[in-house]
C-alpha cells in the first residue's frame, strides 16, 4: 500500500510541478515582453490579464505542492509546546480540520465557478468560471496532498 501511495504522490506532484513551472515561465515571458514593448511605446493589451490569471492558477496549484512539502505557514510553536506523545494525534486533528475546510472550498468553489461560467474576461474573452475554478481545483490537490502527508506521517514514513 505504501508503494502505491508513493507512486501516486510522485505522479500527482510531478504533474503539478510541471504545470506550475510552465505557467510561471509563460507569465514571466509575457510580462518581460510587455516591459520591452513599453520601452518602444507599444503595448500588449492582453498581457496584464493573462499574467494575472496565470498567477492566480499557479498560486493555488503551487499551494498544493507546498502542502505536500510542509512549507506553508504553520503554528510551529504549537508543535514545540505539545508533548511528543501527543504530536501524532494533534497532526491528525489538524489534518481533519484542514480537510473539512478544503472540502468546503471545493464544494463552494465549483458551485461559484459553475454559476459564473458564462461571464467572460474583458480582453481575452475566457470564461470567468475557468478563473474561479482555480480555487476548487487547487483545493482538490491540497486535499490529496494533505491526505497523503497524513497517511505517510501516520505510517511513520518521511513526509517530504
Amino acid at each position: 500500500m505504501n508503494n502505491a501511495v508513493r507512486k501516486f504522490d510522485k505522479a500527482v506532484n510531478s504533474f503539478l510541478g510541471f504545470v506550475v513551472i510552465i505557467m510561471l515561465a509563460v507569465m514571466s515571458a509575457v510580462v518581460f515582453a510587455q516591459v520591452v514593448f513599453r520601452l518602444v511605446h507599444a503595448s500588449i493589451p492582453w498581457s496584464e490579464e493573462l499574467s494575472k490569471y496565470l498567477l492566480i492558477w499557479s498560486t493555488f496549484l503551487g499551494s498544493a505542492l507546498c502542502v505536500r512539502k510542509g512549507s506553508l505557514v504553520g503554528l510551529e510553536i504549537l508543535f514545540m509546546i505539545v508533548p511528543k506523545k501527543l504530536l501524532k494525534g494533534l497532526t491528525v486533528i489538524i489534518s481533519i480540520v484542514t480537510s473539512i475546510l478544503l472540502i468546503f472550498l471545493i464544494v463552494v468553489g465549483f458551485r461559484t465557478s459553475a454559476q459564473i461560467w458564462t461571464q467572460t474576461t474583458p480582453i481575452l474573452k475566457l470564461s470567468m468560471g475557468m478563473m474561479y475554478a482555480s480555487i476548487p481545483v487547487g483545493s482538490v490537490f491540497m486535499l490529496i496532498n494533505t491526505l497523503i502527508s497524513t497517511y505517510l506521517n501516520f505510517t511513520k514514513e518521511d513526509t517530504q
